[in-house]
């Protein structure tokens, strides 16, 4: 693995645990249930880095597995470990990275 791509790896997971420090249980829940999408949003706030980095971002994204941004969230937020150990979780964050990494690669 390149050191830049081991810099965006560890980049991603602060930003996860960033984003994921100020959740409610509620907004994880309801995440969780399929209300809406956190890929979405992220993709179209950022679309404009993405598309000039897409090559560093799939690589990135094929770095870190849903388990490892679980993970992460569990660790940052351990009051929520009951959601992040669900399967529910697992699924929709499979969902949503899968989502978000077809975005990606179709730029």
């Amino acid at each position: 693995m390149s050191l830049l791509v081991t810099m965006a790896r560890e980049a991603t997971l602060a930003k996860v645990a960033q984003r994921v420090r100020p959740l409610s249980r509620g907004y994880v829940e309801r995440w969780i249930g399929g209300e809406f999408s956190l890929a979405d949003q992220v993709v179209q706030k950022h679309a404009n880095d993405i598309r000039a980095y897409q090559d560093l971002v799939l690589q990135t994204m094929d770095s870190l597995t849903v388990e490892e941004l679980l993970r992460k969230c569990e660790e940052t937020r351990p009051d929520l470990g009951d959601l992040w150990g669900s399967d529910g979780a697992n699924q929709r964050l499979a969902e949503e990275w899968h989502k978000a990494r077809a975005y990606v690669a179709g730029l």
